[in-house]
């Protein structure tokens, strides 16, 4: 997997994230040699990596080890090849760049012969074992997706920004307990209750991380686990946010679009954000109504199957983030319906994409082994799209040339 900086740009640099022995870990693959394309291989790995633990620190994470994980130290013993001797709490440094520099240079000692002096390759193949509240060792897929996606900036306010604006009123808890918040100052903000009416201070991390992470994920729970020990503070917060809805046994916040629509026939309709104290995205519900186009089913633009409007999803032919302002509003070309019965995601992913001349092209198909979906694939093979046309083209153009060059790399 390749992650995205926070304005949509892949990072040649993969990583993925595993689950070894009841915990999460992040591994990232070695840079240097020659790549699959013009590029050497996973040549932005630092930048990559301070991306990733930037991320896990706004989602509180620990980094409880680290070792090399290259063929070349595997049978070393786990000592020699460590590169993390001590946990380290993300949410408590302040310089990522630091943490980095540290893991990289460590890694950069291991496997030295005896008398060298020189660092040896400091990018290569790495394992951070974590601990990463509100993800379990099941959640390994869930947090590589969370991690690799560009950070939602616009989609919800920082936690400062929207605390100061609150300062002043009184919020009440999902347990109906008053919080009032008095100001904010020196990275907290703090709170005042029937018991400590002077104020107890809570890190604006700690809401921080609720706001990233219903921003990445729509929804999130108001448990201990997934947002600490002031979890019902935080739910308090969130929930006042425009778009948050609430549902009781579990507290749960959902992130949901709001807003009148538009004449769907007009392409160049007001803004594509609802902006309040938050934005919310309002695309997806505009550009289904485009293109149904008062329909209550309508073919997959993939596999041409016809399915009710539920089973399809407005996917965006080039991805949203890589788009430029106009090409959001461009939406009669910069979309199409996919099933969610594969065709979605398999796109998305880049398994499958389109040329030139409308034609949907594949992975090598003799690579992947019998089953679903090499079937899939190759029903897919050679189809027409039916969302391909002169207009639509270069955003179909930008998928060949990134998503799905990226799928063959790997």
């Amino acid at each position: 997997m390749f992650a995205s900086d926070d304005e949509g740009n892949e990072l040649n640099a993969g990583f993925s994230v595993a689950a070894d022995d009841g915990r999460l870990s992040l591994v990232m693959e070695s840079a240097g040699g020659r790549g699959a394309g013009p590029r050497p291989r996973n040549d932005q790995y630092n930048d990559a990596l301070e991306l990733l633990l930037n991320r896990l620190r706004d989602r509180q994470a620990v980094v409880v080890s680290g070792v090399v994980a290259s063929r070349q130290t595997v049978r070393l013993p786990e000592e020699e090849r460590s590169i993390v001797p001590a946990p380290v709490v993300l949410a408590d440094e302040r310089d990522i760049k630091q943490v980095r520099l540290q893991i990289t240079r460590a890694a950069g000692k291991v496997g030295l012969k005896d008398g060298a002096t020189k660092e040896s390759n400091n990018q290569k193949r790495i394992e951070l074992r974590l601990e990463v509240p509100g993800y379990g060792p099941d959640d390994a897929a869930r947090l590589a997706a969370d991690l690799a996606a560009p950070a939602s900036e616009g989609v919800l306010p920082r936690a400062e920004d929207l605390l100061r604006g609150l300062t002043g009123e009184t919020i009440s808890t999902p347990t109906g307990k008053e919080n009032q918040i008095l100001k904010v100052e020196g990275g907290s903000v703090l709170v005042g209750t029937d018991r400590s009416p002077e104020g107890q201070p809570v890190p604006l991390r700690d809401i921080q991380h609720g706001l990233d992470v219903l921003a990445a994920r729509g929804t999130l729970e108001v448990s201990v686990a997934e947002l600490g020990h002031r979890s019902t503070f935080v739910g308090a917060v969130l929930a006042n946010l425009p778009g948050v809805s609430r549902a009781d046994s579990p507290t749960t916040l959902t992130l949901n679009s709001s807003g009148a629509e538009p004449d769907a026939a007009d392409v160049h309709f007001g803004e594509l954000d609802v902006r309040a104290q938050v934005k919310v995205r309002t695309e997806q519900t505009r550009l289904r109504k485009l293109l149904a186009n008062g329909r209550t089913s309508a073919p997959c633009a993939l596999c041409g199957d016809e399915f009710p409007l539920e089973f399809l999803v407005a996917a965006h032919v080039k991805k949203r983030a890589a788009c430029t302002d106009d090409e959001r509003r461009n939406l009669r070309d910069i979309a199409m319906f996919a099933c969610s019965f594969g065709c979605d995601v398999l796109y998305e992913s880049g398994w499958v994409t389109v040329d030139e001349t409308g034609c949907i092209q594949t992975v090598r198909l003799d690579e992947l082994p019998a089953g679903s979906l090499k079937l899939r694939m190759q029903h897919l093979a050679g189809r027409r799209c039916g969302a391909h046309r002169a207009a639509s083209e270069p955003y179909f153009a930008w998928h060949r040339t990134t998503t799905f060059l990226r799928r063959l790399a790997t």
